[in-house]
């Protein structure tokens, strides 16, 4: 009988595990580590690396102090008299008046002044032509002139240049008022600060609520309106008047701002408003009322006509409207029902512009034997003066409070005075730092609280550069430098707004966190959820084979 050998089939075992199911284990750990890797440690990163927002560091800490920031404007008051004693006390009085002040700090120096300086002088205007009246910018002199009783029946004298004459009984208190009110006219440097930091104040500031914001260039339209040019006819040379008159003011202005003239004629644009027939009365002849209440209901629909948006800069409207005979003498009417007195016909709108009403000539629209279109003449002089104290006021110049026996020289139409431009000067200077420091304040906060806006490299440049010229420009300031200073807050206001206005600053304001995780997790929870569980496990297999090698070591 034979006997056949029986087969047994050897199976290979690790400890409780055949290798085969041990070698599947180990494949199912090692992928899981590997989307773990992945996904968590490359990945993560590398999405969180490639979403990021680019934000330059910005220099919250300078912004911040700015706030401690004191503006001071420093200025140098020489007073140049006879009696040096008269003269120290004169600057011992006036150094304890401006001792109290908020916004100037005033070095006073004192001089003798020459004999022969005021003998050679037959008036104040050879005075003024002399070289005392040399001052640099933002510097006043304050000159006796024993004699100035011969010249002027003031006791103070205000002259064109950065020089006050004053009398010998002169008392420091009215040195002060002059000081004070005219020159340096600290209270409206003080409301216009208070109402662009609480806006709530901006009632109290006249001035500033009239003047045109600030901008590095303006345009000045220049508009004739003639709404019906079948009956009257305009042959003006527009283009010579604002060459004799305007251009003469507006060169004086050219420190400070660029200033583009233009100008227009408008046909067949009446008034939109119907004036009120006034009818003859003993002492008064027809005429047409215009209520001042209706003044506004002009402007808005001749704003239309005005090609005054086709620049990006400020424009200032002067126009000069022409009614036809029927029509005329039109007068505007104050709300009291009084008709405006002085031989001017116009009024203001603040930071808009001003018009001006030009009657025709009485005794052309009655001489029948003058066919239409009748011919009206333009009296530049009244029409352009008019335009020049709008202008005047507009950019600025305040309208001064009288002074008992204080007095100015006269001055030309198209001119200025020094001491007025440095007064411009000081308004610009803090109202481009106050508005350059408060856009910068506002920024930090927008920027500090939404962190996912983009700060590229040309917003972060524009922000340092209006910090470094505010700090520049206060320390000029502090220097007595009056036209540095003005250069500075220029340059802080145009880098503060570029970068408040900048468009990449828009990119990402309205895409919010929670937008952006409500994105994304959907996209990434039902990868994550399997890779995350997945770490039992690989923790689970990492301590099976720390306890297996643990139990060979043993055996």
């Amino acid at each position: 009988m034979s006997s056949h050998p029986s087969t047994t089939e050897e199976i290979k075992t690790v400890g409780d595990l055949p290798v085969e199911k041990i070698d599947k284990t180990d494949y199912r750990i090692y992928a899981a580590i590997s989307y773990f890797v992945i996904l968590i440690v490359i990945g993560l990163p590398l999405w969180w690396k490639t979403t990021e927002v680019y934000r330059v560091p910005l220099p919250y800490t300078r912004i911040a102090a700015l706030n401690e920031s004191d503006f001071v404007l420093v200025t140098n008051v020489t007073i140049a008299s006879l009696d040096i004693d008269r003269g120290k006390q004169l600057a011992s009085d006036l150094d304890n008046f401006f001792k109290t002040s908020k916004l100037f700090k005033v070095h006073f120096v004192v001089t003798q002044v020459q004999k022969q300086i005021l003998a050679s002088a037959q008036s104040i205007q050879a005075l003024e032509l002399s070289s005392v009246s040399r001052r640099q910018a933002g510097d006043i002199l304050l000159l006796e002139v024993p004699g100035l009783p011969r010249f002027t029946p003031s006791q103070v004298l205000v002259g064109r240049r950065r020089i006050v004459y004053f009398a010998t009984d002169t008392s420091s208190v009215k040195l002060t008022e002059v000081l004070q009110q005219w020159l340096f006219q600290e209270e409206t440097l003080q409301r216009m600060i208070s109402s662009m930091v609480s806006p709530t104040k901006s009632e109290l500031d006249l001035a500033g609520r009239r003047r045109m914001p600030t901008a590095s260039a303006y345009d000045v339209m220049v508009t004739i309106v003639n709404p019906d040019p079948e009956k009257v006819q305009l042959n003006w040379d527009l283009q010579e008047a604002i060459e004799n008159f305007l251009s003469p003011f507006l060169r004086n202005l050219a420190p400070l701002a660029d200033y583009n003239v233009k100008s227009q004629w408008l046909y067949f644009v009446p008034l939109q408003v119907q004036p009120k027939l006034v009818p003859e009365q003993p002492g008064i002849r027809k005429h047409f009322a215009l209520s001042e209440e209706l003044l506004p209901h002009i402007i808005t629909p001749l704003e239309k006509k005005l090609a005054s948006h086709v620049s990006q800069n400020p424009c200032l409207n002067f126009v000069v409207y022409v009614p036809p005979c029927s029509e005329s003498p039109l007068y505007i009417y104050r709300q009291e029902g009084v008709i405006l007195r002085g031989g001017v016909n116009a009024f203001l709108s603040p930071r808009w512009g001003g018009i001006i009403i030009h009657n025709p000539p009485q005794d052309i629209c009655d001489n029948t034997t003058v066919v239409e279109p009748k011919p009206v003449e333009a009296d530049w002089s009244k029409i352009m003066g008019t335009f020049l104290a709008q202008l005047r006021l507009l950019v600025g110049v305040p309208e001064l409070d009288d002074i008992p026996r204080v007095s100015m020289l006269p001055l030309a139409a198209s001119g200025m005075r020094q001491w007025e431009l440095d007064s411009l000067y000081r308004v610009r200077i803090m109202e481009q730092l106050t508005s350059a420091m408060l856009t910068l304040q506002s920024l930090s906060q927008l920027l500090g609280e939404i962190s996912n806006i983009v700060i590229d490299d040309e917003v972060g440049d524009s922000i340092q550069e209006a910090v470094s010229a505010v700090e520049r420009g206060i320390e000029l300031l502090h220097q007595g430098n009056l036209l540095a200073a003005f250069e500075a807050s220029k340059q802080a206001f145009l880098s503060a707004e570029a970068a408040f206005t900048d468009p990449s600053l828009l990119a990402l304001l309205y895409f919010p966190d929670d937008q952006k995780y409500a994105v994304y997790i959907p996209l990434f929870l039902p990868v994550m959820i399997p890779v995350l569980m997945s770490l039992k496990n690989i923790y689970l297999w990492a301590a099976s084979k720390v306890r297996h090698k643990g139990k060979e070591k043993v055996d």
